[in-house]
């Protein structure tokens, strides 16, 4: 597995480069803005040492060129200092604005200045050279402060922008760290556990999301399994149906008894019947499909009376009396939902009497069956709990009402089908 650099690091490492490139471009600006404004102290110097020098000059003409401690000033370029007119072109000046020359290979290095005051019809030419040499120490102190001040500044920006984006990712990290630990520990046990707090709704919204969709991931497992062991469960009545009427009918066919023959095929249609419709029962009880079951009008007792007859064999060995009491009543109901659910009662009574009566009585829409145990015994048939639960679910799916009652020596279970005319 490829291991790439984590969220987290990306993050950090983006929001530290962006937090460095703004601490240095925000340095770079603030000594700009330094800079210019001793430039425009410079500037403001000259303009005065020029206003002063016409003032000066008044009454001169022409006006000779002047000098006060560092400035000359003059009216013609011509009197500029030699060294001046190297730096500058004429052509180049333009009147009220600062022209200044680095000097970095001499040495000590200067900074040359020169500023052009146009009034009225008068012009002036000032220029002004610095070193490190000619400032004064107060001057040099403070701008060597300034500076200094300026890198702390920035330096300290920028460690504590690192240190709030360190800090800030490892109080992000932990409980993403957490929920990631959690989401790998989650079984199907903790599924139905409340889900921690990650100190974020984001991330809390996040692993409810996690663990509802597992959660549904594992109903839906669970679904496919039930329906399985459910298959698998009712099939094997049609199924044991059809291979003892297919051997009955092979027996039947060296005797050529057609009555009997007859017989073994309509268990044998009417088992394949019941394999068709339990499996489209089934994938509609579990697919949660929409649309509703086919109707038609069953006559109950015939149903009743056919499934009896198809579950005989459970009753090979046993000391059990079956009590059939039915009157003839025709109901408009999913014969197939039906047939597994009074298939299910039936043989569940089948087999859990080992000795005794099992009563099956049948009036109009309502369908009791009774089994009294005669004796008792620690023999179970593993499929009767999931022959209940399958009955269950079909009758709160289909509104109908089941009731199951544990006796002193048995079971009583009542069925009504509602009323649909």
């Amino acid at each position: 597995m490829k291991r790439g650099l984590s969220l987290k690091w990306l993050v950090v490492i983006v929001f530290l480069v962006q937090g460095l490139i703004l601490v240095v471009g925000y340095s770079f600006l603030t000594a700009h803005y330094l800079i210019q404004g001793m430039d425009n102290m410079v500037t403001s110097n000259m303009e005065q040492v020029a206003h002063h020098y016409l003032e000066e000059t008044a009454n001169e003409a022409p006006k000779k060129p002047k000098q006060y401690h560092n400035y000359i000033v003059t009216t013609q370029w011509s009197a500029l200092p030699e060294e001046i007119k190297t730096l500058f072109k004429q052509s180049e000046i333009t009147p009220n604005k600062l022209f200044k020359a680095h000097l970095s290979e001499e040495s000590p290095p200067k900074v040359k200045f020169l500023f052009h005051l146009k009034k009225r019809n008068q012009k002036v030419y000032v220029t002004y050279g610095m070193s490190r040499s000619t400032a004064s120490a107060l001057t040099i102190k403070n701008i060597t402060n300034d500076f200094q001040t300026l890198i702390m500044i920035s330096v300290l920006s920028a460690l504590s922008l690192a240190l709030v984006i360190l800090l800030l990712s490892w109080r992000l990290g932990r409980p993403i760290t957490r929920l990631g630990q959690w989401a790998r520990t989650l079984a199907s046990e903790k599924l139905n556990q409340p889900t921690p707090n990650f100190n974020y709704p984001e991330l809390n919204a996040f692993a409810e999301l996690i663990r509802s969709n597992l959660k549904a991931v594992q109903e839906t497992t669970e679904r496919e399994q039930h329906f399985l062991r459910h298959t698998s469960h009712e099939l094997r009545t049609p199924i044991t149906t059809i291979r003892s009427n297919v051997e009955l009918l092979k027996k039947l066919d060296a005797k050529s008894n057609q009555r009997h023959q007859q017989l073994a095929i309509e268990r044998i249609d009417r088992a394949s019947l019941t394999m068709k419709h339990l499996t489209e029962t089934l994938l509609w009880l579990h697919h949660d499909r929409a649309e509703q079951l086919p109707m038609k009008e069953c006559q109950l007792n015939d149903v009743i009376q056919h499934l009896v007859d198809d579950m005989r064999y459970l009753l090979a060995s046993k000391k059990v009396t079956v009590t059939i009491e039915t009157k003839p009543y025709t109901h408009y109901l999913p014969e197939a939902a039906a047939r597994i659910v009074l298939g299910n009662l039936i043989r569940n009574a089948f087999q859990h009497t080992w000795e005794g009566n099992v009563n099956i009585i049948q009036e109009k829409n309502t369908v009791k069956i009774i089994n009294e145990q005669h004796a008792n015994s620690e023999q179970e048939d593993l499929g009767f709990g999931l022959g209940l639960q399958l009955t269950e679910r079909l009758c709160q799916r289909l509104a109908w009402h089941y009731q199951n009652e544990q006796q002193a020596m048995g079971h009583s279970v009542t069925l009504v089908f509602p009323d649909t005319k």
